[in-house]
């Protein structure tokens, strides 16, 4: 048993990382076409593309794991079915049930993968995609610190910026405050601002008090009622930064996130809504799995297997799953579901129609 065991995991594991694998590279081409022109625009290089792609992968494999298993499930037991391998499994005493064993058992170490994945990597990883986009492709600065009320950037020319609050609406920043360094990083001016307004496309400094550092250490001081602020970041950059985005935390700074926001009697709905979806989702491929064998079983004493069918039935129900997935989630959002209930219903109604179709196969 145990050499037919591992016969059929090497067998389904190969299909599964070849389906997986052709998956992700047609998403990646296509993802890349479409933003080229885009980074293009920023005299993005070559690496920097690369990096950001590459970092996207833990991402867009997650999403597409279930469908790579739903398709490399029915093909494997198409296959074997096709080379009478089950007719000769059935025929030395093996029953159909343990025929699935094997596959169950990759789903539950794909499941335990998507989770860590989930829980820390592709929060990591997206992170840093989102840091090569904006910082190296788009050339925009990245801040060091930052919270509503505290705000230092580091700037072309050797500057430091600090603001002291940043407007909700990111038009406007207060307190500011710039301090220029040499080429020997030693300070050479320090400029002072009651606000900075962006208007017209660009940043405008008001009310501002520059103060020279000489070589001797005497200081010149000059007043400016208005001096433009050379800063590529715009309000909806401040704006993405001052809302936090559960897909660059954790499973366990969201669920901090979570508790913090309840203590204070804000809103969680959005934030408990992802954290129910990520965690719900790396199932998926176990309710994937036993739909894929089941429907596969179900063809048993054909010897016509067709590639062609198998991926339009994965595609099919793939799309299905989808549907249903947005509908719940789009529930939840809206606060006619609860976020867990809205996060699990398509994952509950597949996995019984599942259910259902695996009882019906005659063992």
């Amino acid at each position: 048993m145990n050499i037919l065991f591992w016969y059929i995991v090497r067998h389904y594991l190969g299909i599964l990382i070849l389906c997986l694998t052709g998956l992700v590279t047609i998403y990646l081409v296509i993802d890349f076409f479409e933003k080229l022109r885009r980074f293009l625009r920023h005299d993005a290089e070559l690496s920097s593309m690369l990096l950001y792609f590459f970092y996207k992968i833990p991402d867009i494999s997650f999403q597409l794991v279930p469908f790579a298993i739903l398709m490399a499930s029915l093909l494997a037991i198409g296959l074997l079915n096709k080379n009478r391998e089950i007719t000769a499994m059935r025929s030395c005493g093996v029953s159909l049930f343990h025929v699935t064993i094997p596959f169950l058992a990759v789903a539950g170490l794909v499941t335990v993968i998507l989770l860590g994945l989930t829980a820390v990597v592709i929060p990591l990883a997206n992170a840093k995609a989102e840091y090569i986009r904006t910082v190296e492709i788009q050339k925009k600065p990245q801040p060091l610190s930052f919270t509503s009320e505290n705000l230092w950037l580091y700037m072309q020319d050797n500057a430091l910026m600090h603001v002291q609050r940043v407007d909700p609406a990111g038009t406007q920043l207060h307190n500011v405050t710039l301090y220029r360094l040499n080429d020997q990083f030693t300070l050479d001016a320090v400029l002072t601002a009651d606000d900075a307004a962006f208007a017209s496309e660009r940043w405008t400094l008001h009310n501002v008090a520059q103060r020279e550092i000489e070589p001797d250490g005497s200081v010149e001081m000059v007043h400016w009622t208005t001096l433009p602020l050379q800063l590529s970041l715009t309000p909806d950059d401040l704006m993405a930064w001052n809302a936090l985005e559960p897909e660059h935390m954790t499973l366990n700074q969201l669920g901090a996130h979570i508790e913090h926001l309840r203590q204070e009697k804000n809103s969680v709905t959005r934030f408990l809504l992802d954290y129910w979806k990520r965690v719900a989702f790396a199932f998926v491929p176990i309710i994937m799995t036993i739909l894929g064998v089941s429907i596969g079983l179900l063809e048993i004493g054909t010897r016509t297997v067709s590639i062609g069918k198998g991926i339009g039935q994965a595609l099919g129900i793939s799309f299905l799953f989808w549907a249903t997935n947005s509908i719940g989630l789009t529930l939840g959002k809206s606060g006619a579901l609860m976020p867990s209930v809205a996060a699990w219903i398509a994952c509950v109604m597949f996995l019984i129609v599942s259910l259902n179709i695996f009882l019906k196969v005659r063992y």
